[in-house]
């Protein structure tokens, strides 16, 4: 197979992810991490002291949560969900469990999803459809399409040298003549 038909079909499926790279890339840049994250729904200076010294071994009640959502964030809690399992892919991975869900509403009557700390009602998570849709973009963008946690993995390794190699045998092939 000559060099011209070899990287015309690795080309060929190179460029799929490329494509996926490049519109998960653009999705990134015209997206600020701030909003993405739900910063923009918590209330700001609401830094409630707890001592370090202070252990909680039992969980804040349903009450409790609901009141920490509406005095430290611009939303309106409707339901409260505890978390005890880690599930692949969850909006609340890596985050140390039993969590809260609040599913809440924003202004525009849009769910948004609060993660609360069992024991202490610290809010580790913001989660809303401009972080779901940013979430898939980043499993795009890394090639882990189930968890999206890691950007160590085989075949992220494997397209990255065919997309180069591409590259390099495109430009040769451009200056060579037939």
């Amino acid at each position: 197979m000559t060099l011209r038909k070899f990287h015309k079909y690795i080309s060929l499926l190179v460029s799929i992810q490329l494509l996926l790279w490049t519109i998960s890339g653009i999705y990134f840049a015209f997206n600020k991490i701030e909003n993405v994250r739900g910063e923009q729904y918590l209330i700001k200076n609401q830094n409630i002291e707890i001592s370090k010294t202070q252990i909680k071994t039992e969980k804040l009640s349903h009450e409790i949560v609901k009141d920490i959502v509406i005095n430290e964030t611009y939303l309106t809690p409707i339901k409260v969900e505890l978390i005890q399992d880690q599930a692949r892919g969850s909006e609340y991975r890596g985050k140390k469990l039993p969590l809260y869900k609040v599913t809440s509403l924003n202004k525009d009557n849009k769910e948004i999803n609060v993660y609360l700390d069992a024991f202490d009602g610290k809010i580790v998570a913001v989660r809303s459809n401009q972080w779901r849709i940013w979430d898939l973009m980043w499993g795009f963008h890394i090639m882990d399409w189930v968890d999206r946690d890691n950007i160590d993995n085989l075949l992220l390794k494997i397209f990255s040298f065919l997309a180069l190699f591409t590259s390099i045998s495109g430009i040769v092939l451009f200056f060579k003549r037939r």
